[in-house]
């Protein structure tokens, strides 16, 4: 047999889908020929197509054993072992391979892509700089650095980094793809969606790069070519669940809340939630049986404003006739005491009694058929506990003014909370004298805690908040509270205390577009920015607000 006739006979058995007869073709060469480079690479590509990554790590050991200065096949082999999850083996190989010839660019690459899929992007920037000073013209490594460098937060040189890729390859696909995603980190929507829309011009069948123009589309609220985009994306790849995920998102932020219910039950299949998915053996409840006599199970979920948005549901399950078991955060235990219609409540962790049925709390909207006109918006659903409304009496003393409470930063570690939190420096300058001002906040971040040392005017009660049972207590002794988009907003909307609600442009899902009120909250008063992350609008209509007060 030929070497080029070897090459063709085992391509074509690999496209056929005939990898034993691609495998046979490629083991006769290797054995004839240890360490023919074209056969390793066959072997590599083989094994790609069919998964056994176990087979080709053998054949290129048997073939390192006879010629141990083969550098292409430590680099396959670095490459095969990444593939079987051994990265610190495959880094060996790698370096193994660099050492025996340090002039070949793709090694570095391949050794950096294997330190940024472990999440090592500082040593991945080293190594991409270590193949672009051999090749300052490898396209490729151009766009994975400027990847590694937006993992690390550094934006701009993301960018000129993945332009600098097309500037070398006008087709690369990836570069125009990623550096979109730089684009819409820095709110830059619109040069995003050129970027997506190039990505898609040459490769229309690229099922990412549809769901990332659904993204930045849903960012500009073109909500219904967010989720054209999405369609396309879904079409393209069934299986693709995040697509279908945050469509079911649109769908939900756009007001349809049947269909996109329905469709947030993907959830879990996403690598978010998958893991915290209850492994239940008694059936899931949608609606689709009576609960009259049944045992109904409802958990929470997700974070605790979502608790206190959804619990309202879990009454209506009661009056439909289940006996309902509620497992809830405790930070919420004392609080959900108040709630109607519970008949047994439980702390997380807490040993569940027998049930029949069960429903993640968020998935309650679905079984009572839940759309903008029939959501159960009465309040409030929640109560503070006399007792503890009577201690905050007495911590608090006379009323001398209208009482504000303030929330104006969430959870630092939630995904949004650079778009939905407000450095209290700045918010200080919405607030006017002559009025009481009460903190609702526990945790203070650094800069915040210094801004409240020049606000004697604040008062701060911090760790004196035990759980929401107190901050229920303390919200409920207030004539409004004025907050971002955080649990104690949904607190302050469950209790029906007046709320001022402070939103970004793109808000969560739940406070829809376009509005000043929400039918989840009837004493709510939605405030939102005109423009992304400018809050100084927001905060003026804040100001002029209190002013009447």
């Amino acid at each position: 047999m030929t070497d080029e006739s070897f090459v063709i006979r085992t391509t074509q058995r690999i496209q056929a889908g005939d990898y034993t007869q691609a495998r046979q073709i490629v083991e006769a060469q290797l054995s004839a020929r240890a360490g023919d480079a074209r056969a390793l690479d066959l072997l590599c590509k083989l094994a790609d197509r069919s998964g056994d990554y176990a087979h080709a790590a053998d054949w290129l050991c048997r073939s390192l054993e006879i010629d141990t200065d083969n550098h292409r096949a430590y680099c396959f082999l670095g490459y095969v072992m990444c593939k079987l999850g051994q990265f610190e083996a495959g880094l060996e190989c790698y370096d193994k391979a660099t050492a025996l010839d340090p002039t070949q660019p793709a090694y570095f690459c391949e050794r950096a892509a294997a330190l940024a899929e472990i999440g090592r992007h500082a040593q991945a920037v080293v190594a991409y700089e270590q193949a672009l000073a051999l090749d300052p013209d490898y396209a490729d490594a151009h766009a994975h650095l400027g990847t590694s460098l937006l993992s690390l937060g550094h934006t701009d040189l993301a960018i000129a980094r993945f332009s600098q890729a097309i500037a070398l390859d006008a087709r690369c696909v990836a570069a125009f793809l990623n550096r979109g995603n730089a684009y819409l980190q820095k709110q830059a929507l619109a040069s995003a969606l050129a970027d997506y829309d190039r990505a898609i011009a040459l490769q229309p069948g690229h099922a990412l790069a549809h769901a990332n123009r659904a993204a930045v589309l849903k960012q500009l609220h073109r909500l219904d070519e967010s989720l054209q985009s999405s369609d396309r994306s879904i079409a393209l790849d069934p299986q693709y669940v995040d697509a279908r995920f945050n469509k079911s998102l649109t769908q939900l932020l756009r007001g349809d809340l049947a269909e996109g219910f329905r469709g947030y039950q993907v959830r879990w299949q996403t690598a978010t939630f998958a893991p915290i998915r209850r492994p239940f053996t008694q059936p899931l409840w949608l609606g689709e049986s009576t609960l009259q006599g049944k045992r109904l199970l409802v958990h929470n979920e997700q974070g605790l404003g979502d608790s206190i948005q959804f619990c309202r549901f879990v009454t209506l399950a009661a009056r439909a006739g289940a006996h309902v078991i509620y497992e809830v955060e405790a930070p919420l235990y004392d609080l959900f005491q108040s709630l109607e219609g519970v008949a047994t409540l439980l702390r997380q962790r807490e040993t569940v009694p027998a049930f029949d049925v069960y429903c993640p709390v968020m998935s309650l909207p679905i079984a009572f058929a839940c759309n903008l006109q029939n959501i159960p918006a009465q309040t409030p659903y929640l109560k503070a506990r006399p007792q503890k409304m009577a201690q905050w009496a007495g911590r608090l003393g006379p009323r001398r003014a209208p009482r504000i409470g303030l929330v104006w930063s969430g959870n630092a570690m939630h995904k949004a909370d650079q778009q939905r939190s407000i450095a209290l420096a700045d918010f200080l300058h919405a607030l006017t004298p002559d009025l009481e001002y009460f903190s609702l906040q526990k945790e203070l971040r650094e800069a915040d805690a210094r801004a409240l040392t020049t606000a004697p005017h604040i008062r701060h009660f911090g760790h004196e908040l035990a759980d929401f049972s107190d901050t229920a207590a303390l919200c409920a002794h207030m004539d409004l509270v004025i907050a971002v988009d955080t649990s104690v907003a949904h607190l302050a909307g469950a209790l029906g205390v007046p709320t001022w609600l402070l939103l970004p442009h793109l808000p969560d899902w739940r406070w829809l577009l376009d509005r000043e009120d929400s039918p989840w909250y009837p004493g709510m008063r939605l405030i939102r920015q005109t423009r992304a992350s400018d809050w100084s609008t927001v905060l003026n209509v804040v100001r002029s607000g209190l002013e009447t007060l």
